[in-house]
């Protein structure tokens, strides 16, 4: 039988939704990195099925222990959520300066306005900066040297005489398909003059 914490989370279970996939559960901000999940603190508080005979002195160095590893957790979260929320800091400002450069018309203040156009121009700089960087990688990509480094006219005439070589070879591969074809055909031909006698 199963206890639910409110009727919400039982018409959930029985339309059969994956609560992993429900965003205001437990298990999907746990399993979205949204909440601190593995953390020694939580050891602390897993059930224990052995039975422990009562003491008073155990008692209270339990008690204790508990709120103090609370105020440890509560602080471990608070910091998680601080860094969690400097990443999205960041992202939030580079989404505001998207929408200021993409409504520049509707700014009324011109200090304002000229502000976002020197925004939008170091942007595309950056952007052709990033393009040409790309360019280059893939001009070495290929080659594996340097623009600067240039190959000798040995090292070209090498080049020139393998690519030769492989041309004479595709033409000799091409004949010798067209030899074969021819004596199939001639074959066929035969068997078929055969079987007409």
């Amino acid at each position: 039988m199963f206890r639910f914490c409110r009727s919400k989370c039982h018409k959930s279970f029985k339309a059969k939704r994956n609560p992993r996939r429900v965003r205001w559960t437990k298990a999907y901000r746990k399993s979205h990195g949204k909440e601190l999940t593995v953390d020694p603190v939580y050891e602390f508080e897993k059930s224990r099925d052995t039975a422990v005979r009562y003491n008073r002195d155990l008692w209270v160095d339990t008690v204790q222990a508990m709120e103090k590893l609370d105020k440890i957790r509560t602080d471990r979260e608070a910091r998680f959520w601080d860094e969690r929320m400097a990443n999205a800091k960041h992202d939030k400002a580079e989404i505001i300066k998207k929408d200021l450069i993409k409504n520049q018309t509707l700014i009324g203040d011109a200090e304002m306005r000229e502000r976002v156009e020197k925004l939008k121009e170091r942007r595309d700089q950056k952007r052709i900066e990033r393009q040409n960087k790309n360019k280059n990688k893939k001009k070495n990509l290929n080659i594996g040297l340097n623009n600067d480094l240039e190959m000798n006219d040995e090292q070209k005439s090498l080049n020139k005489q393998q690519k030769s070589v492989k041309k004479a070879k595709k033409t000799y591969r091409k004949k010798i398909k067209k030899m074969v074809i021819d004596r199939r055909n001639n074959k066929n031909k035969i068997i078929e003059e055969v079987d007409d006698e």
